[in-house]
């Protein structure tokens, strides 16, 4: 019996000692919301060459002229949503290579509830070869067509790159308008997770 006595008062003890251990400090949502947008940063840091904080740098589209001919082109969902804005030609191989890829992550992420505009800029100079593009194959989001090529060194300086900075080159603006990442060169399906985490917790 003296035996049982001492059995109840040790595990008495201990339950008593586990109430007293400290809980993680703040409201459970407040510190998920915390983690996810931590990882939501290293994702934009993984894969953005720049970065930018909330608010801090405002997307302005540059000036444009009309499209040489028709374009068939995927709709942009309505109101506000992440954007994003591809510089591309037709004569890079690589810029139209992806241009699949962003439809498929497009698509992928409506699915997820996350719906994403896409923007794509051609640079090129030639009208004949800029109609021909256009008539080739169809395109993830609206097109545009650069006013001239005078006005790509202050395009890419609005994207916080020097003005020789190669094609394609891709950008991140958050539902406020306001510019989050910047990547240049060629993305690849290894992408979509970070592309993802950014989009859907980087506020």
């Amino acid at each position: 019996m003296d035996r049982l006595r001492h059995l109840i008062g040790v595990a008495t003890l201990l339950a008593v000692v586990a109430c007293d251990d400290p809980a993680p400090s703040g409201e459970a949502p407040k510190r998920f919301a915390a983690v996810k947008k931590e990882a939501a940063r290293a994702a934009a840091v993984k894969f953005c060459e720049q970065t930018f904080d909330a608010g801090a740098r405002k997307w302005s589209t540059p000036p444009e002229q009309p499209l040489p001919g028709p374009v068939k082109a995927d709709a942009n969902p309505s109101g506000k949503a992440w954007t994003w804005v591809n510089l591309w030609a037709s004569w890079c191989g690589p810029c139209v290579e992806e241009l699949p890829l962003l439809s498929n992550w497009k698509a992928a992420l409506q699915k997820e509830g996350v719906p994403l505009k896409v923007e794509l800029w051609s640079i090129d100079s030639e009208a004949d070869a800029m109609k021909g593009a256009l008539a080739e194959r169809p395109y993830p989001g609206a097109v545009h067509w650069l006013r001239s090529e005078e006005d790509l060194p202050g395009l890419l300086g609005s994207l916080g790159l020097p003005e020789d900075a190669a094609i394609p080159v891709h950008g991140l603006v958050d539902p406020s308008g306001h510019l989050r990442c910047v990547r240049v060169g060629k993305v690849g399906a290894a992408n979509y997770p970070s592309i993802k985490t950014i989009v859907s917790e980087l506020m």
